[in-house]
């Protein structure tokens, strides 16, 4: 087994020093940003000799990556240890610490010697940590004054800008239900929400036991839960039992003297495929709704601020004035940017942005955010493919990070940076682009490792995961159909052992290449493993499905493959199909002896 070790863990500096503590047990480290990039880590490298991970993880849950973990025969001697700030979450874990296989559990508020002894204990095979649940009576007791005291608890209907508020968010994220809310003694209260059920929204709150912001609140971070229905402290919530909530991401309302009011949080009825900078992206909403919370009364006047200092002018800066501020500013700017208006609307670009297009800079203020899309699309080798991702980054989160590789008006890496803000009218985005030069990032270059196969140009299973759940869930909301159809290389191993691994790479682009035209877009295709290609058909029936899985076979060329289609059943997820999938597939094809493949 490698003697590595992986620490699984969304914030950056707390990664690196946890790291920093496995590398003083003589373990080389890396780190995965979220669940699914630890369990790809893991199929590269094999177990690790130490496992550091969060229970609230991006994509896939803490859980569910310990789970899968234990289901490798490589892992049995894999060292866990769990450190997460959310007390039930802890205390569920410690109930499963056989099952799983944890060693150390620590709560988030740990100091470093506790960290560094829970490491080595952990490598020793020796149990430490605690269930206890952290409470602090006074913390809570400020909260809730301070709730009071900002009179944000009133009788009458949500404020209208903050309905518009969440409302932005909901489409940001690419969501059907959005809510600001305040967790209260017993309950937590709706100040504003959009996509509730009808009786929610006329109760406008549920049971504080009910209430997954609640662990937002008593953790004071940001919490994520992909799966809810399979989530061993979730599951069994009367809101995931009625179908109300399937996947939950918030942050929490951090006020500026430290209480946490409640959350600004997403919600979907199918998987939520956040990642990392998505909910860096949500908690800071947050931190702006909180200070605006902060700002107004409950009768939205402004609160009184502190005096101006005897003898200082006063600034006034009236709407108008602050607008053109803003284009001045992004005009001065070297960097390259654009600021996005609510709405997908272009408001202000700079000349530095205009250069790195090759377009005239008159032009690029006229352009709809869509052809600007499409612009940057086209300037790259496959301008299908990148606008997939664009847009995909358009219907996942507004936070959300790309690496594209321009080929006019000169070659380039850029790196897209879209960042969301509040603004009067909803959620604008910053969005910038940066000039990274062929071959100098590494870890672009490692995100497109993860995301991009090299061979074939398609998308990697990560990336497929990512899109089929929500496209599984697009469709369920709006009544259409789901079809896939799974397609494996059988001749592969023979052809890369009788005429080598060119010929064998020449059948896997062909075969890329077939797939991808016959998914048009919301279509896309995967490369799956190394022999085997997914086609996610969304809105084909099983009639649709198979003709086109017989158009893959009927092209020119023989190319050894045999497939089958199958379609999304009722309420099945995405790995009850795909398992049906591989059922299906194992069953058609036929016995032969193996051979070297590609990986």
């Amino acid at each position: 087994m490698p003697r590595y070790a992986l620490i699984a863990e969304p914030d950056r500096h707390r990664a690196a020093a946890l790291l920093a503590l496995a590398q003083q047990e003589g373990l080389e480290g890396t780190i995965a940003r979220d669940g699914a990039e630890a369990q790809e880590l893991v199929r590269q490298r094999g177990a690790p000799t130490l496992l550091v991970t969060d229970l609230a993880l991006p994509r896939v849950d803490g859980f569910a990556l310990l789970a899968w973990l234990r289901g490798r025969p490589d892992a049995s001697g894999t060292a866990v240890m769990v450190v997460t700030a959310f007390d039930e979450l802890r205390v569920r874990a410690w109930q499963l610490k056989d099952a799983l296989g944890i060693h150390a559990l620590l709560s988030r508020r740990a100091g470093p010697e506790a960290m560094r002894d829970g490491v080595r204990r952990a490598l020793a095979g020796q149990l430490a940590g605690s269930m206890l649940m952290e409470s602090n009576g006074d913390e809570e007791k400020r909260r809730l004054a301070r709730i009071d005291e900002l009179e944000l608890v009133d009788a009458g209907p949500p404020d209208t800008e903050l309905q518009e508020l969440v409302s932005e968010v909901a489409q940001a994220f690419g969501v059907p239900v959005a809510l600001l809310t305040l967790v209260l003694g017993e309950r937590q209260w709706f100040k504003a929400h959009v996509g509730l059920p009808a009786a929610l929204a006329k109760e406008r709150g549920t049971p504080r036991d009910w209430a997954f912001c609640h662990h937002v609140v008593q953790g004071r971070e940001a919490m994520v839960v992909p799966d809810a229905t399979r989530h061993p402290v979730f599951r069994d919530n009367p809101l995931v039992r009625d179908g109300i909530v399937g996947s939950y991401a918030g942050a929490p309302l951090v006020t500026s003297t430290g209480e946490v009011l409640g959350s600004l949080c997403v919600i979907d009825t199918r998987p939520l495929m956040l990642g990392t900078e998505d909910l860096a992206a949500l908690r800071e909403l947050a931190n702006r709704v909180a200070e605006s919370l902060e700002r107004t009364t409950a009768h939205g006047r402004l609160r009184p601020v502190a005096p101006h200092p005897q003898g200082a002018p006063k600034p006034v800066l009236g709407e108008a004035a602050a607008l053109a501020l803003v284009r001045e500013a992004v005009s001065a700017l070297d960097v390259p940017v654009l600021v996005v208006a609510p709405g997908r609307k272009p408001f202000a670009a700079n000349a530095a942005l205009a250069e790195l297009l090759g377009l005239p800079e008159d032009r690029l203020s006229g352009m709809t955010f869509d052809s600007l899309c499409q612009h940057v699309a086209n300037l790259t080798a496959d301008p299908g493919g990148t606008l997939r991702q664009l847009d995909l980054a358009a219907e996942g989160s507004r936070g959300l990070h790309l690496t594209l590789s321009l080929e006019r008006p000169r070659p380039r890496v850029v790196r897209w940076v879209a960042r969301p803000f509040l603004v009067p009218g909803g959620v604008a985005q910053l969005l910038s682009l940066m000039d990274l030069g062929i071959g100098s990032d590494l870890m672009g270059t490692r995100e497109r490792l993860l995301r991009q196969d090299a061979l074939t140009g398609l998308d990697t299973r990560r990336v497929g995961e990512e899109r089929l759940a929500k496209e599984i869930g697009r469709c369920r909301r709006e009544g259409l159909p789901v079809s896939l159809v799974l397609v494996d290389l059988v001749e592969l191993g023979t052809l890369n052992r009788t005429r080598g691994f060119d010929a064998g790479d020449g059948v896997l682009r062909e075969l890329a290449r077939r797939a991808e035209a016959l998914c048009p877009p919301p279509g896309f295709a995967v490369r799956w493993t190394g022999d085997t290609f997914l086609l996610a058909l969304p809105g084909a029936d099983a009639v649709v499905a198979e003709a086109l899985r017989q158009q893959l076979h009927d092209g020119p060329g023989p190319l050894g493959c045999v497939s089958v289609a199958v379609t999304v059943q009722g309420e099945e997820d995405p790995h009850g199909t795909l398992a049906r999938a591989r059922a299906a597939l194992a069953r058609v094809k036929p016995d032969r002896t193996p051979g070297p493949s590609h990986d």
